[in-house]
């Protein structure tokens, strides 16, 4: 039973097209961009996460908790 199950999954994972790789750039440079256009630039000792943070007026863990809860979809409807 275990070697029909495991062969049958073999196949099915064969026949299933692999996803394309996502070649995608990082977006950061896009978001320093904007926040700068708004005029709020980042200091040389924050990162970018904590320059987004202080443009929105929450502290660093505010924003992690908030795109954690949002990825999971328990964020504002």
């Amino acid at each position: 039973m275990r070697a029909t199950l495991k062969h049958r999954l073999d196949r099915i994972e064969k026949a299933i097209p692999k996803p394309a790789a996502a070649a995608r750039e990082s977006v950061a440079p896009e978001i320093a961009r904007r926040l700068a256009a708004m005029g709020i630039v980042r200091r040389n000792e924050e990162s970018l996460a904590e320059t987004t943070a202080r443009a929105m007026g929450i502290s660093p863990r505010e924003l992690r908790r908030e795109l954690t809860l949002r990825a999971y979809g328990r964020g504002p409807k």
